[in-house]
């Protein structure tokens, strides 16, 4: 697989323009705005989220554990 990346942004009827020439050179051709798929991407973080799920900790706890204050 060719991957063909576009840096600027490129009008509706550009685009199409270009993905008919292709299909005129029997290339298979197809769009992906990657803006779109970039914001879709699941958060880094999200795998983390779950492991204190099974444990009595809440976020006040933790950070007067993280600065040393006492109660």
């Amino acid at each position: 697989m060719t991957e063909l990346v576009l840096k600027n942004r490129v009008s509706k009827q550009k685009l199409d323009s270009i993905v008919f020439f292709l299909k005129m050179l029997n290339i298979d051709a197809e769009v992906k705005n990657l803006a779109r798929n970039r914001a879709a991407k699941k958060d880094p973080h999200a795998e983390v989220w779950g492991i204190w799920s099974d444990r009595d900790v809440d976020a006040n706890t933790l950070r007067k554990q993280a600065w040393g204050i006492k109660d």
